[in-house]
């Protein structure tokens, strides 16, 4: 009876036992989210061109996805190579100067492990792009048009911390304020003015870089000279192309001819109206359609150049045609 009564006892102990202890049941995972940061920025006007991606470095969990978004004028693509080499933007060929279709184009699908590229193809001020990221990591990434542009995207276990979108904002608006104060500002401040050039009654430049900052402007933007004074205009760019380009009453050309194929998409051709100068060193009435050409600094190359001279009163305005908003005007004074 004893040994009965015990052996109730300790199996009511043990149920007992067992319902107070805790149940430990599997922790659900945090919801998978969405995060966006710019894939290049501007100031206010546009003028000025931040080549960044803002904020360069995030920390998202497993699962997660980033989105870019094209906040600036100046165009550009999202590429991780993953080990590989990134493809050239630009190819020139026997029949012309093209756009490559792997730099432009979408590649590589909407998730990424790590093992094979990806990436968004030619983005435009406005468009997105999106990425989720299936396995942890740390992965660099890139625009292959623009040198020096990258980012890190750091992929962490899911409930490890991670950058919300409020953290991600607040370093998006720290990074391009500074990069405004500090390399933008002085940039314009130290070229406000007429450059020194020889031979020229005047010289101006043709955009103005620091770092990956991108001043999209003629410095002085309305320069007065006299009849037969020659203008020059010296690229103060690292590596951004522009063009000094007088329209003469045409139609300023496109930039991009599409070039039908038979299979396939067209292929992008840059145009060679664009491309090719017309007119350097030139003494001009204003009369003509006048270009510098697609003019690009180059390590170890002298600084572009081009000069005019203008014999013929009047106002000319003249444009870069690869930077919407990148404008200027000459004025012709008599010489008496």
């Amino acid at each position: 009876m004893f040994t009965d009564r015990l052996t109730r006892q300790l199996r009511i102990g043990v149920a007992l036992a067992i319902c107070a202890a805790p149940v430990l049941l599997p922790t659900p995972a945090a919801a998978a989210q969405t995060v966006t940061l710019s894939a290049g920025a501007e100031s206010a006007g546009g003028d000025v061109q931040l080549n960044e991606f803002a904020p360069t470095m995030i920390t998202v969990n497993t699962g997660d996805t980033v989105t870019w978004h094209l906040d600036s004028t100046e165009f550009h693509n999202v590429f991780f190579p993953a080990g590989t080499t990134p493809p050239d933007f630009i190819q020139p060929g026997p029949d012309g100067v093209f756009i490559n279709p792997q730099a432009a184009a979408p590649s590589g699908g909407n998730s990424f492990d790590g093992s094979a590229p990806a990436g968004s193809g030619l983005l435009n001020k406005g468009d997105a792009w999106s990425l989720t990221f299936t396995k942890a990591g740390t992965y660099q990434y890139l625009c292959d048009i623009h040198t020096g542009m990258g980012g890190v995207v750091n992929v962490v276990a899911p409930g490890a911390a991670a950058d919300n979108q409020d953290a991600i904002d607040a370093r998006r608006t720290s990074q391009v304020n500074a990069e405004l104060a500090t390399k933008a500002i002085p940039a314009i401040m130290s070229n406000v003015g007429e450059q020194q050039t020889e031979g020229s009654s005047a010289g101006l430049a043709a955009g103005v870089q620091n770092g990956l900052v991108d001043v999209q402007r003629f410095f002085p933007q309305r320069t007065t000279i006299k009849a037969g004074d020659t203008v020059t205009w010296i690229w103060k760019t690292t590596d951004t192309p522009h063009t000094v380009t007088f329209l003469g009453g045409q139609p300023a050309p496109d930039v991009v001819v599409p070039q039908p194929q038979p299979n396939g998409p067209p292929k992008l051709q840059l145009n060679p109206q664009m491309l090719a100068p017309a007119g350097n060193n030139m003494k001009w009435d204003g009369g003509t359609y006048l270009n510098s050409g697609f003019l690009q600094p180059m390590p170890g190359q002298p600084t572009p150049t081009f000069s005019v001279t203008f014999v013929q009163p009047g106002s000319y305005d003249y444009v870069c045609l690869l930077h919407e908003g990148m404008v200027g005007t000459i004025v012709v004074e008599p010489l008496s």
